[in-house]
């Protein structure tokens, strides 16, 4: 007799079993690879923006980039905002996209669906990223118009004085004090470069207010935008970039990583 040398139905039933099974095991762990890369190169875009930030400051006599790129609607100025005035000290044009921003409301020339920011119909989106809003000053005048308590709010306020935070000899604590963060990808703070975390302060739940603003589960826990847990990258003006819970940045009003009069 000539020996067999094809595969019985059961042992071809049996490779598929097992190939099936090791595409489960694996196909997780390549997705969480392919994420945990992003969230890297992510990271690394905020360290190489704060480091042409530190170089900025040195050529600016210790002065912060400002802000420009309004929220809502309203009009922006691009030539005054940092993405504008950074790329400069950067060197090439500044690497703004997160590469896990899917934003709508990217332009088609950048890739996106074309949607205009709400509130507009020119306005795209411009960056992923924005400015904690108490380092700026964007009036120009020293009078920091983030730096009051809001209405209605308690007059105790640790950063309720007026003062601008527009300098790094201003902020006490430069590794503990949040700067560049990843704005959010849809709503009215999608075309921004900056948030307002005064309104976290009095909201009651400041989660939820924040991720109007802040995408603050870009890089973990995607299926709940406004939990205490929700991970994303946050750049320190000391230069460091770290990704963090929203609870390890913001607990309240005296505990938070945004107030550079509180940060610790």
């Amino acid at each position: 007799m000539r020996p067999r040398c094809a595969f019985t139905l059961v042992e071809l039933l049996v490779v598929v079993a097992i190939i099936a099974l090791l595409l489960g095991i694996l196909l997780p762990a390549i997705s969480k690879v392919r994420q945990l890369a992003k969230t890297a190169k992510c990271l690394g875009n905020l360290r190489n923006m704060e480091v042409a930030h530190q170089m900025y400051i040195s050529e600016y006599r210790g002065r912060f980039v400002n802000v420009g790129l309004a929220h809502g609607g309203m009009h922006a100025n691009e030539q005054g905002a940092w993405i504008t005035t950074l790329e400069e000290q950067y060197g090439n044009p500044l690497l703004h996209r997160s590469p896990v921003d899917d934003s709508p409301h990217w332009s088609i020339e950048d890739g996106g669906r074309g949607e205009p920011v709400p509130g507009t119909t020119t306005q795209f989106r411009r960056t992923s990223y924005g400015v904690n809003n108490f380092l700026t000053d964007i009036n120009g005048n020293g009078l920091n118009p983030f730096g009051k308590a809001p209405a209605g709010f308690s007059a105790d306020w640790p950063g309720g004085n007026g003062k601008a935070y527009d300098r790094i000899s201003r902020v006490p604590k430069p590794s503990s004090t949040v700067h560049f963060l990843m704005m959010a990808f849809e709503g009215d703070f999608a075309g921004a470069d900056h948030p307002h975390v005064e309104n976290w302060l009095e909201h009651p739940s400041p989660p939820l207010k924040a991720s109007q603003q802040v995408e603050i589960n870009a890089h973990g826990d995607e299926d709940n935008d406004a939990s205490w847990a929700a991970r994303t990258n946050w750049g320190f003006v000391d230069g460091h970039a770290e990704t963090l819970k929203f609870e390890e940045v913001f607990t309240d009003i005296h505990m938070n990583k945004f107030d550079p009069l509180v940060a610790q």
